[in-house]
């Protein structure tokens, strides 16, 4: 039976076709982390000149030194953004953080460190205890960055603090993953308003919140146990990708995989997965579009998507984490035997007595998963197996979900 590190690897291949490198603005990448695809570096010096890292006084350590215990004529002030005159020996220049360091001066002394301690006075005295040493509250030049530094790496998940560097050096665009207009697809009789016993639908809201994240453009679709209208619908769709949920099980009104038996340039495969919630699964090209289907119960399919579509979509083949990921041990032990030869994904809270399980492993409690912190991987394998979701010793791999 195939893994879910293998199927992941499957949908890696579906999509990864799909993406492309492209040039945002920052503007663009303040919401939904992107993956950066190149190398950045740094067109400017950052600080771009030695400033002040204090509110106080300009002057030059010599003046310091000299005229210890003596009123210092000051000779004006110098704000952010603006740039002071020279200043002479044996005089002194009041300055603001940030602002330019002037010319004829080389440290900066603390307002708390003066006499009468506050602006506006003609003469300023330092404090006995002020060192006459150079660099003193100075921000140099470069300090931070230096013009054609690297700045941030290729592969990079761009964070703020990424974002605010690249301004800072006066990128105002990045190179980053560019990714596929997704169609999200619900299947069933039983989602139509006019079903006798109908059911609301939940996993296109799911569907749709999650890719939206990642900063993905999405079509919404609802389409009935018709395999024909459902290629209908996505043969007129102009997105890159569809994901489809429900009608890839075993049932009579399977209709993905009725629809693929249908078309007859179809590519897509259907097999379960050896994991327990989201067994059934299915990908490939139907209806000429990339096409990854999903169980259609809400559990399975928002656990499908964190496992399989999401790290796609973030560039993160193999081992890679698209969540926090950490090792905890479980409360309590085990509430119910997991399944043999299944990897087993549930949800809990992690408390200061270890993971919480948070409802059962059954596939349709959305609301105990709104309630969980955390996913929960119980591996069929051996503890250290070459498998992303596997156990260190009594400690459970955990992706952070909340």
């Amino acid at each position: 039976m195939t893994t879910a590190k293998m199927h992941r690897e499957r949908v890696f291949e579906t999509i990864w076709p799909l993406t492309e490198t492209v040039n945002l603005p920052l503007s663009s990448l303040l919401e939904a982390p992107r993956r950066l695809t190149a190398d950045v570096e740094s067109p400017i010096d950052v600080p771009g000149f030695d400033n002040s890292s204090m509110d106080g006084y300009a002057l030059a350590a010599a003046t310091v030194e000299e005229m210890r215990g003596q009123s210092i004529p000051v000779r004006g002030r110098v704000a952010a953004g603006a740039r002071g005159e020279v200043v002479q020996p044996g005089t002194a220049v009041e300055i603001m953080t940030g602002a330019p360091l002037p010319e004829g001066t080389d440290m900066v002394v603390k307002i708390e460190d003066t006499a009468p301690g506050s602006f506006g006075a003609e003469t300023v005295t330092i404090d006995p205890g002020v060192e006459p040493a150079p660099g003193t509250f100075v921000r140099r030049r470069g300090s931070d960055v230096r013009t054609g530094q690297a700045v941030l790496s290729a592969g990079t998940m761009l964070t703020p603090a990424h974002l605010g560097v690249a301004a800072a050096c006066g990128v105002n665009e990045l190179p980053v993953l560019g990714l596929p207009r997704v169609l999200v697809v619900s299947t069933g009789d039983e989602i139509a308003a006019e079903a006798a016993a109908g059911i609301n639908d939940a996993n296109s809201v799911t569907l749709t919140a999650g890719l939206r994240r990642l900063g993905v453009d999405v079509d919404v679709a609802f389409v009935p146990d018709d395999p024909q209208q459902l290629l209908d619908r996505v043969s007129s769709s102009d997105a890159g990708l569809v994901i489809s949920t429900g009608g890839i099980s075993k049932g009579a009104h399977e209709v993905v995989k009725l629809a693929a038996g249908l078309d007859a340039d179809s590519s897509m495969t259907f097999e379960p997965i050896a994991m327990q919630p989201g067994g059934p699964q299915g990908c490939g090209r139907l209806a000429d579009h990339a096409w990854v289907a999903l169980p259609g119960n809400p559990v399975s399919t928002l656990i499908s998507f964190e496992l399989f579509i999401r790290p796609a979509l973030l560039g993160l083949a193999g081992h890679e984490a698209p969540r926090e990921a950490a090792h905890h041990r479980l409360a309590h032990g085990f509430d119910e035997a997991p399944p043999a030869g299944k990897l087993q994904v549930r949800r809990a809270i992690l408390t200061e007595a270890g993971l919480e399980f948070v409802g059962d492993s059954r596939s349709h409690l959305l609301h105990s998963y709104a309630e969980a912190t955390h996913l929960v991987f119980v591996s069929p394998e051996e503890p250290g197996a070459d498998d992303p979701y596997s156990a260190v010793g009594d400690r459970l791999m955990t992706w952070k979900i909340a």
